[in-house]
C-alpha cells in the first residue's frame, strides 16, 4: 500500500472544455492540443518523484475511456461532483481512508514544473505536517497534507471562491485561522492565458509534450 501519494488532477482534453481561454485567442484544436501536451508532460515530472501517482479526472462520459487508453499503466480515479474545494477534500479524504500517509494534489496546467519542485515537495511533506505551491496568478498549483492532520485541514477548502486571485491567500488566512500549519514551496506558474505561454516556451524543454507543440505552431 502507497503510503505517499501524488493524484494529478485532471480532465480529459474534450474540446470546448479544457483551456477556454487560450481557445479564445487560439481556437479549440490547438488549446485542446495544449492541454493533452501539458497534461502528458506533468504526469512525465510526477512519475519521476517517489510517490505513488494516481490521476484524479473530472468525471465526464468521455474520460474513463480516454485516461484507460493513454494512461493504462497508471491508477485511475473519478473526482467527486462539486466545486473544485469539494473534489480536493473528497481526494484527500478517500486516499487517506485507504491507508495513504502523506498525499499531495498536483494541477495539470504546470507543464513546466521543476523536478526539484515536487522533491522539495515530498521532502518538505515528510518533515512538516502540510504544504502549498504558490502559483503566480494567485492560486497554487501544489497542496499535500499528512494524515493526521486530516480531518481538521479540511477548512482549508470551504468558503473559498476557486476562480479569484486570492485564492492562496485566503487558504494560508484560513489555515493560520485554525492553527494549521501550512509550509509554503517555491512558486510557479500555470499556463492559462495567452500571455503565459511567453514564459512557458522560455522554460520549456525542446523534446517536451509541449515543447513539440511549440514547434507544431511554427
Amino acid at each position: 500500500m502507497a503510503t505517499d501519494r501524488l493524484l494529478v488532477f485532471c480532465r480529459a482534453p474534450e474540446p470546448g472544455a479544457v483551456k477556454t481561454r487560450l481557445a479564445a485567442a487560439l481556437g479549440d484544436a490547438a488549446a485542446t492540443a495544449f492541454y493533452e501536451a501539458s497534461l502528458r508532460d506533468v504526469v512525465a515530472v510526477a512519475a519521476r518523484e517517489r510517490a505513488h501517482v494516481e490521476l484524479w479526472h473530472v468525471d465526464t462520459q468521455a474520460a474513463p475511456a480516454y485516461f484507460a487508453r493513454e494512461f493504462s499503466l497508471l491508477a485511475r480515479r473519478a473526482q467527486a461532483h462539486g466545486d473544485l474545494g469539494e473534489r480536493m477534500a473528497d481526494a484527500f479524504e478517500r486516499s487517506f481512508a485507504d491507508g495513504a500517509e502523506r498525499v499531495a494534489i498536483l494541477g495539470s496546467d504546470v507543464p513546466t514544473l521543476p523536478e526539484s519542485h515536487l522533491n522539495a515537495a515530498f521532502d518538505a511533506l515528510h518533515e512538516a505536517r502540510n504544504i502549498i505551491g504558490p502559483c503566480a496568478d494567485g492560486g497554487y498549483y501544489l497542496i499535500g497534507l499528512e494524515a493526521s492532520s486530516w480531518p481538521a485541514a479540511r477548512v482549508l477548502f470551504r468558503d473559498i471562491e476557486w476562480s479569484r486571485e486570492d485564492v492562496l491567500a485566503r487558504t494560508l488566512a484560513s489555515a493560520e485561522r485554525h492553527g494549521i500549519r501550512l509550509d509554503v514551496l517555491p512558486g510557479w506558474y500555470d499556463v492559462d492565458e495567452v500571455a503565459d505561454l511567453d514564459r512557458a516556451r522560455a522554460d520549456v524543454v525542446a523534446d517536451s509534450h509541449v515543447g513539440c507543440w511549440f514547434e507544431s505552431l511554427s
